[in-house]
């Protein structure tokens, strides 16, 4: 029975613009693969080298044997498998939408990794990380065209509860990014340890609402910033009309990623254990070694935007800017408008 009266709870507007309503809600990305894997009896899964670790173990503790394959240069997979077998493709960086639907075609039993596509539409089998796009400390989006299966095992599950994971949301707020490092950390690994749980009351309630429109508008004109700025980058990719991305994907090396850090624009790594599998001389070793992912999230602005470009020019020559690098930041058609 609810409760009437009383003290007032945290109160958050609720949002027409939730793009997962439909989506069975669990408590991580990590949970709602095991999930796929046992309700679908998968005993081998082939997967890209270039994975984070988590979802390996994930695969692994569902007792589901690994069969690694390699990308292309366009991020596409490289594989020939049977039709009968299973692969998870990675939709990287939100970014990759014709691959998606390529390897759909072509294989009829495919799991779509959405942790970093948190827009993309749902295939018929797939799952999502909102924490890799929005201030949630947890949580996992599941899809399948067999959904009552999964409904009978989410009614089995202990709901989630999120207050003590969830601290360093509020202590960067209050404090400031340093402040709540630890407990990010903290939080992140508390996810490894956790059994499937169905999503916290909290963290549904903050998916609920958020400002989505205000969140794809942002990250749009943030990668188009730097992708007009930025035009040394190996990797240039136009954005399809459907895509909204996680990053920006800058080729750079530990120098650089080093030199931003140390200028307040934190660098995530992906991903260390890609090292330890693959030859120095492949893609995905190349991938781990240089890709810098640039934030470009509703955090930040245009200003952010070029503060970042400045740094990595600055990197590039070692020295304040160069004639080049002053034109570039200074194109008067980029720094027009404003936000």
């Amino acid at each position: 029975m609810k409760a009437i009266g009383g003290y007032f709870a945290l109160e958050l507007a609720h949002s027409k613009s939730y793009p997962h309503t439909k989506a069975l809600h669990l408590q991580s990305a990590r949970s709602a693969l095991k999930l796929i894997i046992k309700n679908h009896h998968i005993k081998q899964l082939h997967m890209p080298y270039f994975t984070c670790k988590t979802l390996l173990d994930a695969v692994r503790e569902a007792n589901c044997q690994i069969k690694f394959y390699s990308i292309s240069e366009n991020f596409a997979p490289l594989l020939e498998c049977k039709s009968s077998e299973w692969i998870l493709y990675t939709n990287y960086f939100g970014i990759n939408s014709l691959n998606v639907n390529n390897i759909l075609l072509k294989y009829p039993n495919v799991i779509i990794d959405n942790a970093q596509s948190f827009f993309a539409t749902p295939s018929k089998t797939c799952f999502y990380s909102p924490r890799k796009f929005l201030g949630v400390s947890d949580g996992g989006l599941l899809y399948d065209e067999f959904k009552a299966p999964f409904l009978g095992y989410l009614s089995t599950l202990e709901q989630d509860t999120s207050l003590d994971r969830a601290i360093f949301l509020f202590k960067r707020l209050e404090f400031g990014a340093k402040s709540g490092y630890k407990g990010f950390i903290d939080s992140e690994k508390s996810l490894d340890s956790t059994p499937p749980k169905t999503i916290s009351n909290l963290t549904k309630a903050i998916l609920e609402s958020t400002n989505y429109t205000f969140i794809k508008n942002r990250r749009l004109k943030n990668y188009s910033t730097l992708s007009k700025i930025l035009d040394n980058n190996r990797f240039h990719k136009d954005l399809e009309s459907s895509e909204i991305p996680m990053i920006y994907p800058y080729f750079g090396n530990q120098k650089m990623r080093d030199f931003l850090i140390n200028n307040k624009i934190f660098i995530a790594k992906y991903w260390a254990n890609v090292e330890e599998l693959c030859p120095k001389n492949s893609f995905e070793f190349y991938l781990a070694t240089h890709l810098l992912p640039l934030p470009i999230d509703q955090r930040y602005d245009k200003s952010d935007m070029l503060r970042i470009a400045k740094y990595i020019y600055e990197c590039l020559e070692s020295a304040p800017f160069s004639k080049k690098a002053t034109q570039n930041l200074k194109n008067p058609p980029l720094m027009g408008g404003g936000e």
